[in-house]
Parts: C-alpha cells; sequence; structure tokens
C-alpha cells in the first residue's frame, strides 16, 4: 500500500505516497510518538522527524531518491517525496501518535522469521512483550534479541517441554 494516512480528531486529511523498509529491513511495527524534528540534509528532504523506536533510529524524512516513493526501498524509515514532508514537518507537532503496520513477519504480515540472538524488530518487541507478561522476561522490551531474552526464551520452552 505505501501510503501515509494523516488524521485529526479521526478524519483524514491527507494521504501521502510513501517508501517504507524493504523485506531485511523492515519499517518498525507498532504504535510510536514522534520524540523529536530537526532539519536534516537535503538527502533527507530537508526535514526529520523521529520515532521513539527503542531498538533503532527510525522515523519520517524526504529523499533524494524519490523513485522509491511507492515501494518498499528504504532502511526501514518512512520517506516521502520532499514537498510532502515539508509540508507535514509545518502540520505534526512533538507527540503525534504514529501507528506502522504491515511487515514481513508473522502477525505483521506475511509470515515467520526465525529470532536469533542479535536480532532486532517489531517480532522480536512483541515476543519481549509476551514473554514478560508471562513473567519469563525481566528485562526490559526494547525489540533487541540479546542474553536476557535468550536466557527467557530457554526457560520458556524448558518449562513447556
Amino acid at each position: 500500500m505505501n501510503k501515509l494516512y494523516l488524521y485529526k480528531d479521526n478524519e483524514l486529511v491527507k494521504t501521502y505516497p510513501i517508501a517504507s523498509g524493504r523485506p531485511n529491513t523492515p519499517s518498525p511495527i507498532g504504535v510510536w510518538k514522534i520524540i523529536n524534528k530537526d532539519t536534516w540534509g537535503e538527502g533527507f528532504g530537508g526535514r526529520w522527524m523521529g520515532f521513539n523506536v527503542p531498538w533503532g533510529k527510525y522515523g519520517i524524512h524526504g529523499t533524494n531518491e524519490p523513485w522509491s516513493i511507492g515501494h518498499d526501498e528504504s532502511e526501514g524509515c518512512i520517506r516521502m517525496y520532499n514537498k510532502d514532508v515539508k509540508e507535514l514537518y509545518k502540520i505534526v507537532p512533538i507527540g503525534t501518535t504514529v501507528r506502522i503496520y504491515g511487515g514481513p513477519y508473522g502477525p505483521f504480515g506475511e509470515g515467520f522469521r526465525i529470532l536469533r540472538p542479535g536480532d532486532r524488530g517489531s517480532d522480536v518487541y512483541e515476543v519481549q512483550r509476551i514473554l514478560k507478561e508471562k513473567g519469563y522476561f525481566k528485562g526490559y522490551v526494547n525489540g533487541i534479541y540479546g542474553e536476557d531474552m535468550k536466557q527467557a526464551v530457554f526457560n520458556f520452552q524448558k518449562r513447556m517441554a
């Protein structure tokens, strides 16, 4: 679909074409907040709106690759035409909710990947959240598969065997 829908008070204000993450560098599925705005170089359309994703730096920005709009061509960020990101930047304040859905993994899209230590992403975040809810994961839910998650998975598998 590769569209950004701008809502105000639950009413659709505008629709923008975008580029989202490639299958191997997906956009962060979930509900985030814009936590910072900046004026970056022209390669980013001169505008940046960053999300509070705990496992990496993701946001909305312009592009010097306008051919990528409409496709899954980014490293995970949401790319827009430069004129569009400049317009959106003026409208959207820090604290705005951003909801990203779709994507290549599990309940988020077209299939599951095998998670391994070192992986990062929305799927890891969701597994951590569920393991924490069930009392297996004691760490910070951050979408990064580290040693604490490895131990939680091991303990869960042992108990379920």
